[in-house]
């Protein structure tokens, strides 16, 4: 798909890499917040960095408490702005 994306014809299948430093989730009632977290890092990664930032061989990144609420912010933020605009 990346390769669509930038105009470049590819015949090769997807290469899928397990990536073993990956954050780890602390309790069993955050994963939506966690998964969510964890994809806005992929997302706002321009140089595609994340692969290295989550290598197995570097310390396992952690999310802190305040990750997890940066997240719920930026929910109640959005879902504020939708319930604005519906009125």
């Amino acid at each position: 798909m990346y390769n669509s994306h930038i105009g470049k014809s590819s015949c090769k299948s997807t290469l899928w890499k397990n990536l073993q430093g990956t954050p780890v989730q602390p309790g069993s009632v955050e994963c939506g917040y966690f998964e969510m977290r964890f994809m806005r890092d992929m997302i706002h990664d321009l140089g595609l960095e994340f692969e290295k930032k989550f290598d197995k061989k570097k310390e396992p990144v952690k999310y802190e408490q305040e990750h997890i609420d940066d997240v719920r912010l930026d929910w109640v933020e959005f879902v504020n702005k939708q319930l604005q605009n519906n009125k």
